[in-house]
């Protein structure tokens, strides 16, 4: 079975939402299998019928994600302080629930991942957009002059989706100026920690600006690097004592918890997947100099600085023929399927985001339809 017909058979909304002639690039998973020993994992406690209150994974993962973030990034994470959670949106909206009230303002830096921009307004918050400057560098400036008195928190993305920008010290010290001056509490969503491109190296918020570790809470998950989306688990060390104070006093369930099968291969990644880990990013990389290469070569009206993190592309295509909204244009006339530009803020028009998490052959493929798309001059 070639690798394409692999991908269609699969269930996941990926592959399966779009017709048979479409290549997708949109949602944020990798088409690589996940290493099998997660599977393996997770299967040996479904052979041995251990399938009743078995929480020893689940119980495990606090320490473990705390060595795995010290020893990979230099963080040390109290895990007296950690809680559990079934994806990082869960502990975000969690965080935003009972620290703000509906009306209050909640930051994002856009463009953004546009889950962040729906979940504040399915809350009943308000979303305050703050533009990224030149470059997708984080603007202290615009920040401080955009929130006013009923703006309370961040939705923040380090590494930053979808421009995979990695914010400098510098950022997040300027980050955090504003933040104490205006008591912001800032959610800090690190799930893609572990996809930085070498040389680069992921800086958790909490260690770029130590000054703000006690407004932060920093959250952690295997989903985006180990392709373990569906598995629902995900970690939140809670550096601000109101927000842990406040978890604390809810009632003892009302956060839910993973599953222990969700416990088993998300402990299997962080112990035994390293070395798959590793040679993924490596392929991760080659895509993304390759699609580099291939868009200035051949089409260089289209913008894209390559991530510095992450697998996916943001890509500027205002100065082709396909109109404010590419991945529109690019579905119907090409057969790709892309994230939809408009979707990440304000000012977004003549964007798409592309994952490039594929096979080095459905890259290429993908490449040329759009090419092709953007030289015969489609139209909306």
């Amino acid at each position: 079975m070639s690798d394409l017909d692999r991908l269609r058979s699969l269930d996941g909304a990926k592959w399966s939402k779009y017709g048979p002639d479409v290549l997708a690039s949109w949602v944020a998973d990798m088409d690589f299998p996940p290493d099998p020993q997660v599977g393996e994992a997770i299967c040996r406690v479904a052979e041995r019928g251990d399938l009743g209150y078995n929480f020893a994974a689940l119980d495990q993962l606090h320490p473990t994600w705390s060595a795995w973030v010290e020893r990979r990034h230099g963080l040390r994470l109290d895990t007296e302080r950690m809680k559990t959670f079934t994806g990082a949106l869960h502990a975000m909206e969690s965080v935003m629930d009972v620290m703000t009230e509906p009306g209050d303002g909640v930051v994002v830096f856009t463009p953004v991942y546009h889950v962040f921009i729906n979940a504040i307004r399915s809350g009943g918050r308000r979303v305050v957009e703050v533009p990224l400057g030149p470059g997708y560098t984080l603007d202290a400036d615009a920040l401080a002059d955009t929130i006013d008195e009923t703006t309370k928190m961040v939705f923040f993305s380090q590494p930053h989706n979808p421009t995979g920008r990695i914010y400098t010290r510098e950022e997040l010290q300027a980050l955090g100026r504003v933040a104490k001056e205006h008591d912001l509490i800032i959610a800090s969503d690190e799930i893609w920690a572990d996809l930085a491109h070498l040389p680069n190296r992921h800086l958790p918020t909490a260690q770029g600006d130590p000054s703000i570790a006690d407004r932060t809470v920093t959250i952690g998950s295997a989903s985006k690097a180990f392709n373990l989306a569906a598995l629902s688990c995900a970690i939140a060390h809670v550096g601000d004592q109101r927000v842990l104070d406040t978890w604390d006093a809810q009632s003892s369930h009302v956060h839910g918890r993973p599953s222990a099968l969700s416990g088993e291969g998300t402990l299997a990644a962080w112990t035994r997947c390293e070395p798959w880990l590793d040679k993924t990013v490596a392929q991760l990389t080659e895509n993304r100099d390759h699609l580099a290469a291939r868009l200035a070569t051949e089409v260089p009206e289209v913008g894209f600085d390559p991530p510095e993190a992450v697998y996916l592309a943001w890509i500027d295509f205002g100065a082709t023929s396909l109109g404010d909204d590419p991945a529109a244009v690019l579905l119907d006339k090409a057969g790709v399927a892309l994230n939809c530009g408009m979707e990440f803020g304000s000012n977004c028009e003549g964007f798409a985001r592309l994952n490039f998490a594929t096979t080095p052959e459905i890259l290429d493929m993908v490449i040329d339809r759009i090419i092709s798309a953007i030289k015969t001059g489609v139209t909306p």
